[in-house]
């Protein structure tokens, strides 16, 4: 499996960003769309297990940036790398508390344990008061203070923009990381048969944590990115906004799950498809994203890339992992 295509096209978006800065924000909005679809894929696309609390890892990205300007003045440049780390951090922990618990559960349990994670997290942010609570946080006039104005309005569309492909491209490495190593072929023991995979000698609940932690460190990068430097403000019922795990899981199965070109095929279709429904039916994108998923696993089980390797020769499906 070679990855160079999808990080090919990752890079040749940044370059595209840099040097037509006008179309930074169009870019971004894609790549955003691209990038939720490789990071949900890491762990729904390997393991089947369907999780509903993506949004909170997006949510601890964006309050990561947003807690370091807000709380930590004076920290000048150092501010945004301190406050993504704090926010992949944040959203790693995270992971690591609902992994370690939920992950024992399997199917509609699985899925039914992670519903109530974004709704309890938001409700405890706004009903206690952290972090701005429901009056969120308002990064603008931080981002002047500690980068200067010129620095910060940069940031906040092309060098976020850099860093949501940053973040696909990144994820990208972790999918071919994993699945061409041990744990690659841990997760596919568990995706066909989990008792088997234990009798094997597998520890099923190690290996999905890998993925899971993995895949909520890429999104709380995601959310550091698009929320909190692009729009340069962290509200609640933004960054826990439910719909975003319809957009990851729909671009994933569009493209192709388990694959690491999928997510791509998928975000570019997704976004434009989108766009065009909202100029011409606003305000129904939810009801097309749900319809959009239902056809494609009736229809398309494996996405566009999955069904497309079925047809190509063993050589060439190595350029379209």
């Amino acid at each position: 499996m070679k990855p160079y295509i999808p990080l090919g096209i990752y890079l040749a978006l940044m370059a595209a960003a840099f040097a037509a800065p006008e179309y930074s924000k169009l870019i971004a909005s894609v790549a955003f769309f691209m990038a939720l679809g490789q990071a949900v894929n890491i762990f729904v696309g390997l393991t089947r297990y369907v999780d509903f609390g993506y949004v909170a890892f997006l949510a601890m990205g964006a309050y990561g940036v947003g807690v370091v300007l807000t709380y930590l003045p004076g920290l000048g440049l150092a501010a945004l790398p301190v406050g993504i780390a704090l926010g992949v951090a944040m959203a790693a922990a995270l992971a690591a508390v609902v992994g370690a618990i939920a992950l024992r559960l399997r199917g509609a349990y699985f899925a039914i344990a992670t519903i109530g994670v974004n709704e309890g997290l938001k409700h405890l942010i706004v009903g206690a008061n952290i972090w701005g609570g429901g009056a969120g946080l308002i990064l603008s006039s931080a981002m002047f203070r500690e980068f200067g104005r010129e620095t910060a309005l940069f940031l906040s569309t092309v060098g976020s923009t850099a860093l949501i492909l940053f973040a696909g491209a990144l994820a990208v490495v972790a999918m071919y990381l994993i699945q061409s190593g041990r744990a690659g072929y841990a997760l596919a023991a568990v995706r066909q048969d989990e008792d088997a995979a234990k009798v094997m000698g597998i520890n099923p609940t190690k290996y999905k944590l890998l993925a899971f932690m993995t895949s909520a460190s890429l999104s709380g990068l995601l959310g550091a990115s698009y929320f909190a430097v692009g729009n340069m403000q962290v509200f609640p019922e933004n960054v826990f906004f439910i719909e975003y795990i319809l957009d990851g899981m729909a671009v994933m199965f569009l493209g192709g799950a388990a694959t690491v070109t999928g997510p791509i095929v998928g975000g570019l279709i997704y976004y434009f498809a989108r766009d065009l429904v909202g100029q011409v039916w606003p305000g129904a994108q939810a009801l097309v994203t749900a319809l959009l998923v239902f056809i494609i696993v009736v229809l398309l089980p494996r996405g566009i890339v999955g069904t497309l390797r079925l047809h190509l020769p063993p050589k060439a499906r190595e350029w379209l992992p």
